[in-house]
């Protein structure tokens, strides 16, 4: 008798009544507590990486025309890997026309030597005299005619200044100026200050999976790799 009187009572009413708001305060924390981490997340997502829409052969086989690529802005702070996949802003060069961003491989870096002899490329690297005895493992370099059928003379990396090919390496405007129609830029190589962007490894190796789950998200420039 006395329980039910309890229950009927306006204290109980009111005990019930603080508990369901309680319960429903922690609910709206938690949802609020998530959107916040997910907006923050999504804030440094957009501000440090960016969406590629390759435009042309270039890179192939690695990439092909129309792939929808993620890559992570770089400044010149950031240290860059021989081998990275790396996106130039070249709107600043005339030479380059309409054409406002590349995609291609980093081959070499400030101090570096870099030449190439039937499809093998040799690295003197940096405070080395020599070149190394075997050529640069690229399992990325595509050959439509074969290895055999393209070499190029030394180049020498200045101070600033970068060394790159695209994979595709027979059907590619890159760093080799000295040869007839290799490079936008005519008599120089380009500064380690164009580099805009990164493609990082991951990126790369699930790039369908990512394309299609995050590259709406982002603001999208289309990198010429062709010529």
């Amino acid at each position: 008798m006395e329980e039910k009187e309890l229950i009927d009572s306006s204290l109980y009413e009111e005990r019930f009544q603080f508990k369901t708001r309680r319960s429903n305060n922690r609910f709206i924390v938690c949802v609020l507590a998530v959107l916040t981490l997910f907006m923050g997340v999504r804030t440094w997502w957009v501000q440090n990486y960016g969406g590629i829409v390759v435009d042309g052969w270039s890179m192939q086989q690695t990439f092909q025309n129309g792939d929808n690529l993620i890559m992570k802005y770089v400044d010149e702070n950031d240290e860059l890997r021989r081998g990275d996949v790396i996106i130039l802003d070249v709107r600043d060069y005339p030479e380059c026309g309409s054409t406002d961003f590349l995609i291609k491989r980093l081959i070499a870096v400030e101090g570096d030597k870099v030449k190439c002899e039937k499809g093998n490329i040799y690295i003197c690297y940096a405070g080395s005299n020599a070149y190394e005895k075997e050529p640069l493992i690229e399992d990325y370099a595509y050959y439509k005619t074969g290895k055999a059928n393209y070499s190029f003379d030394e180049y020498v990396v200045g101070k600033g200044e970068i060394f790159f090919l695209g994979d595709n390496r027979q059907n590619s405007m890159d760093s080799r100026f000295k040869e007839l129609g290799g490079s936008h830029l005519g008599d120089r190589l380009y500064k380690r200050s164009d580099v805009y962007g990164v493609v990082p490894t991951w990126g790369i190796e699930k790039k369908d999976l990512i394309g299609v789950l995050f590259f709406h998200n982002f603001s999208k420039i289309k990198a010429t790799i062709k010529y």
